[in-house]
């Protein structure tokens, strides 16, 4: 196996077999009674926006998997800490006392933080800490932190989760942060995507700078099929591999937010 190979089947949980950052539980459980999987996050933004996207009724048409069940009350866990604890062996002391509890773990972390290491070495270094206690595990290391996640390509939409105000007009976010130079002609995202949503807030275009914003993004946003970062993808690729969608098309209406009666129909492929 090459060095790229090992480090991709880390990433999905398939590393090799190292010492674990705590002891197997030792007394058997069943199977039957475990959940699905357990989401292991750095902060509060993280957690609104997974909590809010997997608690969709239509997330599995969105990330084209088969369902699975999620509660984000028992299915997410915050870390006390932030990226950096996690990185050094938090996560293995955080999860692998869950292992009785769960099938599958998911550890999302940011890699902008002081003097970070290069995401794989993140990733190898958080996998070490899971294996032989966990058999299917992922790594998710957002380059540089969620608020890539954020900037997608619906202007209306991030002006309705951002709050934008009368300042803002009818300007997009993209024309108000090009004009700030904080993004680049013909670039998907701003180059420093907290700078640009901290920017907005702070010289009056939106009213939310906060967790709000990615709840609000999880549970209205129309399709994830357009998004480009490289750990998004890796997610919805491990997901879809443990949880294969079934052939066929599936058409189903659901609410796209749970507050309000707006309806949409969703093509699964």
């Amino acid at each position: 196996m090459t060095r790229a190979h090992a480090k991709r089947n880390r990433a999905a949980g398939r590393g090799s077999p190292t010492a674990p950052a705590v002891p197997r539980q030792a007394a058997p459980v069943a199977e039957e009674t475990k959940r699905e999987v357990v989401f292991l996050v750095a902060d509060k933004g993280m957690e609104a926006m997974i909590g809010a996207f997997f608690g969709r009724r239509d997330f599995h048409h969105k990330l084209r998997c088969a369902p699975f069940d999620f509660d984000p009350k028992t299915d997410i866990v915050r870390a006390g800490g932030h990226d950096p604890g996690l990185v050094k062996r938090e996560a293995g002391l955080i999860l692998n006392r869950r292992r009785h509890e769960f099938r599958r773990a998911i550890v999302v972390v940011d890699h902008a933080y002081d003097n970070p290491l290069e995401p794989d070495r993140i990733r190898e270094r958080i996998s070490a800490q899971l294996d032989c206690v966990w058999e299917q595990f992922a790594v998710i290391v957002i380059e540089p932190e969620l608020e890539n996640w954020f900037w997608v390509d619906y202007p209306d939409l991030l002006k309705k989760v951002l709050l934008w105000t009368a300042k803002g007009g009818d300007r997009t976010p993209r024309e108000v942060l090009a004009e700030a130079g904080l993004w680049e002609a013909g670039a998907d995202k701003p180059h420093d995507p907290k700078k640009a949503v901290a920017y907005l807030y702070e010289n009056g275009y939106s009213r939310d700078a906060l967790n709000g914003i990615f709840k609000r993004l999880a549970l209205a946003l129309p399709s994830v099929r357009g998004c480009t970062d490289e750990s998004f993808r890796l997610l919805t690729a491990t997901l879809a591999e443990w949880f294969p969608a079934t052939d066929g098309r599936a058409t189903t209406t659901y609410a796209v937010n749970p507050t309000d009666n707006t309806e949409q129909t969703e093509h699964a492929q």
